[in-house]
């Protein structure tokens, strides 16, 4: 059985879910909210999710196909 992440957009900006449990707070960025995300898991040793995100039709899809690769975090400057 497969085990998922998925990024998704709120109205305070975006949000993950894992287990069903909504990210503590919003960030401003799809791809922020999937950084989070990735840092949440690594930091409580469960790594072994595939990622989603939804659009804008509402279908979940992974990340990979969304962006082609999963996206950088890019710096602020």
């Amino acid at each position: 059985m497969q085990k998922y992440c998925d990024i998704m957009p709120d109205a305070t900006g975006w949000v993950y879910v894992i287990d069903g449990v909504r990210s503590p707070s919003y960030h401003y960025t799809c791809e922020l909210a999937l950084e989070a995300a990735k840092a949440h898991l690594r930091g409580s040793g469960r790594q072994d999710r595939l990622y989603r995100m939804q659009t804008c039709s509402g279908e979940m899809l992974p990340v990979d196909s969304v962006y082609g690769t999963p996206p950088p975090l890019k710096a602020h400057a």
